[in-house]
């Protein structure tokens, strides 16, 4: 369906697609019918807002109660590791044992809030965005995604883009009517088909990978003959075309494609579920993006089970990771340079106390207690480094080492948290320097550049916060090669550790948000990135 630039905007949405903020919303085929797909511009300009740091641990004293009138109470030491938040006590290993909260706590409606938001509201499309003034233009505070109830205000504002108008929203921003959303002067009784994420969980959804290239997903519940059609279709184009993907566009795809696909997807790309449904005795997984695929088809994927370490402050650095699995060597003799290997092999993803680091021969090496040596390259030192400038000293910020392919998580100038990364695989695609979190969002999608080698298309990847144009820290479910440079720039951490994360740094989501920008005075947390 052609459609203008004005049209395209107006559309609600929520998910990125690689290498930008773009939305994804519903074409509007009547001003009250949302269906199909539009990719609205790239976020730019100002970025959004809220949400202080996490919580804090109590106040490290009590005061006992005493029964003698008039005498002073004595403040009763604790035990400090009594007063840290859930998220701050460490297990036996020493990782974490809950996750920070992600949410801002609700913000109750005062009487002149009540009289300038009188309206009820329910996002009824996939996801909409918030923008800061009612033009389509204007800098996003943040994505509400689908079943969100707010409060609106009472008139509509026209202009800006929109054709259907604008209502402002509590506690800020103003949401596109024509993105889906449905107001009343009572709380609307529908409920918008929407799975929500699991915001307590290390992946906030069913993740399911695509089993064989040229997989058919349909907009809707296919007949035999439709499947049959799709299916030799799409071994047609695999075998004059390879791996290369198929065009969406049906203008752009063989004729020979029935209308019900939706898209071909190829081994190794990813997809939320949202459920299951039977036609003519065939299982049918339905994705979050609402189309349809045989369950046969697809495999679910569980998340890598490795999880970062709480650190004790400054003391607790530096941690040494194992990057890679190869057995501890010892001199041959007192003072010799040749090494030979020990039977003592560290397992990959746990840690190993060394006490320094030196040269034997021309090659560097970490050393323990005993004198054993492992090659520097197959350790991943996190280590302490000082609070940089602009940093104020009550932020929680992250420190990413290139280098070690660590990230080190810092509460002003204490180190709280440490763990591998995967950065990415050719130098410079992460750039170096002081960056701040542009946006968060709980899950987003993303999908490969023109500019790269390589096609992929993972759907809500989790936990995502962008800090420099299209690179942010994300969960990657769908490896566990932490601690190894293998991703196109972002900085990928395990789906737990980056569900930690998420609640660490700031801004927080006002409570049923899928996406937050700082906005007004408020930063999003500093990611300090060092070769």
């Amino acid at each position: 369906m052609a459609t203008s630039r004005g049209r395209w905007l107006e559309l609600a949405g929520s998910f990125l697609l690689g290498g930008g903020v773009v939305a994804i919303g519903y074409e509007m085929a009547r001003p009250s019918a949302p269906e199909g797909v539009a990719i609205a511009d790239e976020v730019a300009g100002e970025v959004p807002s809220a949400g202080a740091a996490t919580a804090v641990a109590a106040d490290p004293t009590v005061v006992a109660p005493t029964d003698a009138p008039g005498e002073p109470t004595p403040a009763v030491p604790v035990d400090p590791a009594a007063a840290k938040p859930d998220f701050m006590t460490p297990d036996d290993r020493g990782s974490y044992t809950a996750f920070p909260p992600i949410e801002a706590p609700p913000q109750a409606l005062t009487p002149e809030d009540e009289a300038e938001f009188p309206r009820h509201g329910l996002v009824t499309s996939l996801a909409v965005i918030v923008r800061a003034r009612p033009e389509l233009t204007a800098p996003i505070h943040g994505i509400l995604r689908g079943g969100t109830r707010i409060r609106v205000d009472a008139e509509r504002t026209f202009g800006g883009g929109c054709s259907q108008g604008w209502h402002k929203v509590f506690p800020r921003g103003w949401i596109c009517l024509a993105a889906g959303l449905s107001t009343g002067a009572e709380p609307p009784q529908t409920e918008a088909n929407v799975v929500a994420p699991d915001l307590s969980a290390a992946l906030p959804y069913e993740y399911w990978r695509v089993n064989n290239d040229g997989t058919p997903f349909f907009h809707r519940l296919p007949s035999f003959g439709e499947t049959d059609q799709a299916d030799g279709a799409g071994a047609a184009w695999i075998a004059e075309n390879g791996r290369a993907p198929m065009p969406t566009a049906p203008a752009d795809r063989p004729a020979e494609v029935p209308a019900v696909v939706k898209e071909y997807m190829n081994a190794g790309f990813y997809v939320t579920k949202a459920g299951e449904e039977l036609k003519s005795e065939r299982r049918f997984l339905r994705t979050t993006r609402g189309s349809y695929a045989r369950k046969y088809q697809l495999g679910q994927k569980e998340p890598p089970k490795f999880r970062g370490l709480l650190v004790d402050g400054a003391e607790g650095l530096p941690i040494h990771f194992i990057r890679r699995e190869m057995p501890l060597m010892k001199r041959e003799a007192e003072g010799s340079d040749v090494l030979v290997k020990t039977d003592t092999m560290p397992e990959r993803l746990g840690t190993w106390k060394f006490v320094r680091k030196l040269h034997v021969g021309t090659v560097d090496y970490f050393e323990d207690a005993d004198g054993m040596l492992m090659r520097a390259y197959a350790v991943g030192e996190a280590h302490k480094i000082k609070r940089p400038p602009g940093v104020a000293p009550t932020e929680h910020w992250v420190h990413v080492d290139l280098s070690e392919q660590t990230l080190v998580a810092y509460d002003g100038d204490v180190p709280v948290f440490a763990t591998l990364v995967s950065t990415g695989k050719e130098p410079g695609m992460t750039p170096v320097g002081v960056h701040r979190v542009q946006i968060k969002h709980v899950a987003t999608s993303m999908r490969d550049q023109p500019i790269e080698d390589e096609a992929y298309s993972i759907d809500d990847v989790p936990w995502t916060q962008y800090f420099q144009g299209s690179v942010a820290l994300h969960g990657a479910f769908w490896h566990a090669g932490f601690g190894i440079e293998r991703s196109h720039g972002c900085v990928n951490l395990s789906p737990a550790d980056a569900r930690w994360l998420f609640g660490f740094t700031e801004p927080l989501l006002p409570a049923g948000w899928q996406a937050i920008a700082p906005s007004g005075s408020a930063k999003g947390s500093a990611v300090v990135v060092t070769e």
